[in-house]
């Protein structure tokens, strides 16, 4: 992972205060809800550095900044029972090609392009791959 300044805390709490969504540190993702209600809420929302699997569904947010250095980590879905840890999962087709469908088609084609969605480890993309793939994401420019 490159190295990059960090977002200071009093400014992380005043852009959640103030209705953003910013990932700011590492986001390793977990279940899909939250993410995809994060994402049709029509809130600014800044990746600004490492997010992993089911946070990569906020790439379907309408007002999305990324920044060049951040970091998305994509992998197959899987089904994991209760408790039991992702790794003992078994591959789901059906899962991944769903989560498929609720990300932008740019970023789908960019993430096969490496075929990250074959894999059980996260196959890692820059944000400046995802700006490139998906001219319609604004850039997120840390002033």
């Amino acid at each position: 992972m490159k190295a990059y300044k960090k977002i200071g805390a009093i400014l992380i709490a005043f852009i959640t205060l103030s209705g953003f969504t910013v990932i700011s540190k590492i986001d390793g993702g977990g279940t899909w809800d939250r993410y995809i209600e994060t994402a049709a809420k029509k809130e600014l929302v800044v990746i600004d550095y490492v997010c992993i699997s089911a946070c990569n569904l906020l790439l379907a947010s309408p007002k999305l900044q990324v920044s060049k250095y951040a970091e998305f980590g994509v992998h197959e879905t899987r089904w994991v029972e209760f408790g039991k840890s992702y790794l003992t999962g078994k591959r789901s087709e059906k899962k991944t090609n769903e989560f498929k469908t609720k990300l932008p088609t740019c970023a789908v084609k960019l993430f096969e392009s490496k075929h990250a969605f074959d894999k059980g480890q996260p196959t890692y993309f820059t944000g400046e791959e995802v700006l490139k793939a998906c001219p319609q994401i604004q850039e997120f420019i840390e002033k």
